[in-house]
């Protein structure tokens, strides 16, 4: 099979070009740098039966079409995205030139390339907004009411590939990720809550918890994430829900301070 995976050198991205090359995929990788790193690709280019190419280039400039489409791909996996959602309230315009406009690119460069399917990576938080805590854990049919510019900008992705496929016949998912953590994520992003934690429990220092410590987060292991696109993407038709939130089945505990048995 031939893939294209956009945001392919970062975290997330890297974890499934791994997943691809292994099973024989022949991948482009397009991807600017800004967070992702050219070292995550080792892996991928050091074994598996596929190949692997990186492209250094921006989504939102109009050469990300010519680059998808000129890949021939079967499958494309979207994951690049401006992803700070403190950036987008600052400078919405520019994260919609990544967030919709690139989307936008890589939707027209599979189209003329003939993809059968492109795999959208959303928010599994952002899109839900503040959503009334008695629906929680939240699922595919809870209301989604985004109070950012980058919630917004990823529930119109999902909206975007639903419209494409009824216009153009292309095939499409949208996996709404909880927050994602594992090998390869950077301890200096926004949602690297994990890293962070890790670093400073193994470096002796404390770690700190904002607000009342009461709040529940969902988190999902990169490998849980990397295993699950590669099945999408094979599915060429719309074999399951085109829009599936991707996360834990149940409630997270509370992030605050807890007793332990032993009073420690």
């Amino acid at each position: 099979m031939r893939a294209v995976v956009t945001g392919g050198a970062g975290f997330i991205g890297s974890t499934l070009v791994d997943r691809l090359v292994a099973r024989g995929d022949d991948v482009l990788i397009i991807d600017d740098l800004s967070t992702g790193s050219a070292d995550n690709l080792a892996d991928a280019q050091a074994g598996g039966s596929g190949t692997v190419e990186l492209a250094v280039a921006d989504i939102g400039e109009t050469g990300a079409a010519e680059l998808v489409a000129g890949h021939r791909p079967d499958v494309v996996f979207h994951l690049a995205a401006q992803a700070d959602v403190r950036l987008s309230v600052d400078a919405p315009v520019s994260d919609a030139r990544t967030n919709v406009i690139g989307l936008l690119r890589v939707l027209a460069g599979a189209l003329v390339g003939g993809a059968r399917k492109v795999v959208f990576a959303s928010s599994g938080g952002t899109i839900y907004g503040e959503a009334d805590p008695a629906l929680l854990p939240f699922d595919e049919d809870t209301p989604q009411r985004p109070l950012s510019p980058y919630g917004v900008a990823k529930l119109a992705g999902g909206l975007y590939l639903d419209v494409y496929g009824v216009v153009h016949g292309l095939a499409g998912t949208t996996l709404a990720l909880a927050n994602v953590y594992g090998p390869r994520q950077d301890p200096n992003g926004e949602a690297g809550v994990v890293a962070i934690f890790a670093g400073r429990l193994l470096s002796g220092r404390p770690c700190t918890v904002f607000g009342t410590g009461e709040q529940i987060r969902d988190f999902v292991y990169v490998d849980d994430v990397a295993d699950a696109l590669p099945d999408d993407g094979r599915h060429c038709g719309r074999t399951r829900r085109p829009r599936t939130r991707l996360g834990p089945s149940g409630r997270t505990r509370p992030l605050g301070p807890r007793r332990h048995p032993g009073g420690r």
